[in-house]
C-alpha cells in the first residue's frame, strides 16, 4: 500500500471517529471516566476518547483505500422514555406558550437527532498527496485543513441545539 493511500485511510477514518466523539462528547448524558480519561486531538480539538465505539464497530471504516462500499455512518440521538413512572411522575410536553401538555407514550425511544457521514465511491479516488493536485482532486493536507474547522464548528452547533445535554 503507497503511502498516499495510508495517509488517505487514516485521515477519513479519523474524520468518522472525530465526528462519533464529538457527537457522544455533546449528548452523552453519563460524565465520561476521568481515571481513563484519553483524548482524541486530531483536527485540533480535544474531544474525550469514548469506549462506546468498539472495535468491531470502528473496523470497515479504517481502509477505503480497499476500494471497497463503506457502509455509512449513522448515530442516532434518542431520549430513553422510563418504562415506568412513580404516581406522582408524568411525562409532559412544555409548548411554545408555556404550557404543559401530558403525554401518553407507548415509545420507549424517542429520536431526537440523526447524523450520517458517507463516503462515496468517487470521493475515493479525489485524494492526491501533492499541495498542487490534479484538477478535480484534493490533496490530502487541504482536506485535513478543512476539517479543522468543520469539527470546530460542529463542536460549537452541537452545542446551540435544543438537545444540549
Amino acid at each position: 500500500m503507497s503511502h498516499d493511500a495510508q495517509k488517505a485511510d487514516q485521515i477519513t477514518f479519523h474524520f468518522y471517529t472525530k465526528l462519533f466523539y464529538v457527537l457522544n462528547d455533546a449528548r452523552a448524558t453519563i460524565p465520561a471516566e476521568i481515571a481513563s480519561a484519553r483524548t482524541d486531538k486530531w483536527f485540533n480539538l480535544e474531544t474525550p476518547d469514548s469506549d462506546l465505539w468498539t472495535k468491531e464497530g470502528r473496523e470497515p471504516y479504517k481502509t477505503i483505500s480497499a476500494l471497497r462500499p463503506l457502509p455509512p455512518l449513522e448515530i442516532q440521538v434518542l431520549l430513553t422514555v422510563p418504562d415506568s413512572l412513580t404516581n406522582n411522575q408524568v411525562l409532559v410536553y412544555i409548548s411554545p406558550d408555556s404550557s404543559r401538555v401530558p403525554i401518553q407514550s407507548t415509545y420507549r425511544y424517542v429520536l431526537l437527532e440523526r447524523w450520517v457521514l458517507e463516503l462515496s465511491s468517487r470521493d475515493i479516488y479525489s485524494f492526491s498527496s501533492d499541495s498542487e493536485s490534479s484538477s478535480g482532486s484534493v490533496s490530502l493536507s487541504t482536506l485535513y485543513k478543512h476539517g479543522i474547522p468543520l469539527f470546530r464548528s460542529l463542536y460549537s452547533f452541537l452545542r446551540v441545539l435544543p438537545a444540549w445535554k
